[in-house]
Order: structure tokens, then sequence, then C-alpha cells
């Protein structure tokens, strides 16, 4: 199995268009706790001040192209020992590019 293609890293601003590709499908974002992205403008503004800024977002890529994200949220008092952790995966070209690797 070659893993060389995928990686997680920060998102950027030139994302946007890939970002669109997988966040504007209701099939991805209908168990997220965003509302699903209709245009690249509301992309944009999403990566600069919603993703950029949380320093546990990260992209998922395949050959340096976001398919996803992961992010994790670190709990507080009590239970400051855990976190939560969401991802999502693009259906279209995500999951069968990833299935393909693996």
């Amino acid at each position: 199995m070659d893993y060389s293609r995928i990686s997680l890293r920060p998102f950027r601003p030139s994302d946007a268009e890939d970002f669109l590709a997988w966040a504007r499908d209701d099939k991805v974002t209908h168990y997220l706790r965003w509302n699903t992205i209709t245009s690249r403008e509301e992309a944009l503004i999403y990566i600069q001040h919603v993703a950029i800024p949380h320093p546990w977002r990260q992209s998922i890529c395949l050959d340096d192209r976001s398919i996803g994200y992961i992010s994790i949220k670190p709990e507080s008092g009590n239970d400051r020992h855990r976190a939560h952790v969401g991802y999502a995966i693009g259906v279209s070209i995500g999951v069968k590019e990833l299935s393909r690797q693996l």
C-alpha cells in the first residue's frame, strides 16, 4: 500500500475549490456541526475564519488536494484528558480514491 499520496496539513485559502467540492454535498455534511457550504465565497470564509484559526483542524489531502478534514477538540475540567474527534471525507472524490490506496 502506498500512503505517500495521503497527508494531513493546515487548510489554506487556495483550498476553497477543493473544499467546496466535498463541503457542498449534503451526504458529507449531514452529521457535521456546520451547514453545507454552497458557494466558493462561503468556502473561503469558512477556511479563513474557522479552519485556519483552529489549531487542530487539518485538511485530509490526496496529492495535496483537500478531500476532507479532521479536527480534535480537547475537553476541559474533569474530562481534560479526553477529546472530541470529528472528520468528513468527500464521497465522490475522497472515498473512492482512498479506497484505491488502501
